[in-house]
C-alpha cells in the first residue's frame, strides 16, 4: 500500500465533517462521474474480495507545519496521577494547589488534538500520562500541544501557563496556535415557489475552521493508482464537499499530495485508529480503548431525487480510538444493505491504523 497525506484548505464555511467514510463516499460518487458506474461497481468489488483499493482517515487539522491527530483515548488512572502530582511537587497537604492540579488536568484532558510528531515521540510504549507529565513540566506546550518552543512561550511553570486553565493571563510573548473554529448560526428562507414568497425561517450552524485540514490515504497501486485519487480530488475540488455544496458550502482549494511515512515504532503491537467509520467485521472486535457513535448517512447527487435519502442508522467507532491488533492489515468492513430500497448501496467501515506500542498492564 502507498501511503499519501493530502492537504487542503477551505475557501467557505464547512457544513459537513470530515468524516472518513463521507470522504469515500465523495470519492465513489467522483468515480462514477469520471469513469462510469462499470469503472466504481469494479472499484467496489475488489473490497469484497478481501481487497483494499483504498483507505482514509478522517480530515484532521493542520497549521503551518504541525500536522495533528485525534488524542488517544487511553485512560489515566488514579494512581498515575497520585504519582504525578508527587513527581512534579503537589503539596497534598495544600487543597489549594490541589484543586489546581485537577483544573489543568482536565484542561488537557479537554484538548482533542495533539501534534503528530509530539504523540509519536511518546509512543514507545503510548502513554497519556507521559504526556500529560510532558505538559507539567512544559516540554509539551499545553496551549498547542507541540514541543515547546522557548522563544515563542514564555511560562517558567506550569502554574503561569494560561492553557492550563490556572487563572493566569496570557502573556504578549506566548505565540502558540491550536486547532479552533467558530460555529455561526445563520437565518434562511423556506420559499414557496408557487407563490414566490417566504413562508418560514429557519436556522442553520455553519462551521468556520481557522485552520487547514489534511486527510491520510493508502492506496493499493494495484487496483487505484495515486493519479485517480487526484482526478476524483480535483473533481471534488470543483464540485464541493458535504451538505448545501450547491449554494456554496465545503469548498475546497490548494490540494497538495505528498508521500507520506509514518514515523516507525518498534515492534507495534496496537494502533489508534484515524477514521470515525471504524466498523469491525462480525466476530473480529479487537481489545481496546474506544468511543462509539451512531451515524445515519445520506444518499448523494441524483439518488435523493428519486429515493428516500436516509440509510439505515449504524453503531460506528471514533478516531482516537485505541486497539490491541496488529496495524498491518485492515480492520473493518464494507457494510452492505444499508439503504431501505437500493441493495447496492455500500457504507465504508474501515479503520486508518496508526501503529503504536502498547503497554500490556494499559489493556
Amino acid at each position: 500500500m502507498r501511503a499519501l497525506r493530502i492537504r487542503f484548505s477551505l475557501a467557505s464555511s464547512l457544513g459537513t465533517p470530515f468524516h472518513a467514510d463521507t470522504l469515500f463516499g465523495h470519492i465513489c460518487w467522483a468515480i462514477r462521474y469520471l469513469e462510469g458506474e462499470a469503472s466504481l461497481r469494479c472499484f467496489l468489488e475488489a473490497y469484497a474480495d478481501g481487497e483494499t483499493p483504498l483507505l482514509v482517515s478522517d480530515g484532521m487539522p493542520v497549521i503551518g507545519n504541525s500536522f495533528y491527530l485525534p488524542r488517544p483515548l487511553l485512560p489515566i488512572y488514579s494512581s498515575e496521577l497520585r504519582e504525578l502530582s508527587n513527581r512534579i511537587g503537589i503539596d497534598t497537604e495544600n487543597r489549594a494547589e490541589q484543586r489546581l492540579f485537577a483544573s489543568a488536568c482536565k484542561a488537557v484532558d479537554k484538548k482533542p488534538w495533539i501534534e503528530y510528531d509530539a504523540l509519536l515521540q511518546r509512543a514507545w510504549p503510548l502513554s497519556m500520562a507521559r504526556v500529560l507529565e510532558d505538559c507539567f513540566r512544559l516540554v509539551l506546550c499545553p496551549g498547542s500541544m507541540t514541543e515547546r518552543v522557548p522563544s515563542q512561550c514564555a511560562c517558567k511553570d506550569w502554574r503561569e501557563c494560561p492553557a492550563l486553565d490556572t487563572g493566569s493571563p496570557k502573556v504578549s510573548n506566548c505565540a502558540y496556535s491550536y486547532p479552533e473554529s467558530v460555529v455561526m448560526r445563520t437565518m434562511h428562507n423556506v420559499i414557496d415557489r408557487i407563490h414566490m414568497a417566504s413562508v418560514n425561517l429557519y436556522v442553520r450552524d455553519d462551521t468556520f475552521p481557522f485552520h487547514e485540514f489534511y486527510f491520510l490515504a493508502s492506496v493499493d497501486e494495484n487496483v487505484f493508482s495515486k493519479e485517480r485519487l487526484s482526478a476524483c480530488l480535483r473533481y471534488l475540488e470543483s464540485v464541493g464537499y458535504g451538505r448545501d455544496k450547491s449554494c456554496g458550502c465545503g469548498a475546497i482549494r490548494d490540494i497538495h499530495f505528498e508521500e507520506w511515512f509514518p514515523l516507525e515504532v518498534q515492534a507495534p503491537n496496537g494502533f489508534l485508529n484515524l477514521s470515525s467509520a471504524y466498523v469491525p467485521a462480525v466476530g473480529k472486535m479487537p481489545l481496546g480503548f474506544f468511543r462509539t457513535h451512531v451515524k445515519r448517512g445520506k444518499l448523494g447527487e441524483e439518488y435523493v431525487l428519486k429515493y428516500s435519502p436516509w440509510k439505515r442508522p449504524i453503531l460506528m467507532i471514533r478516531a482516537g480510538s485505541v486497539f490491541k491488533a496488529d496495524p498491518s492489515v485492515p480492520h473493518g468492513t464494507l457494510l452492505k444493505n444499508v439503504h431501505y430500497q437500493l441493495p447496492h448501496v455500500v457504507q465504508y467501515g474501515y479503520a486508518y491504523p496508526l501503529g503504536v506500542k502498547l503497554d500490556e498492564t494499559t489493556l
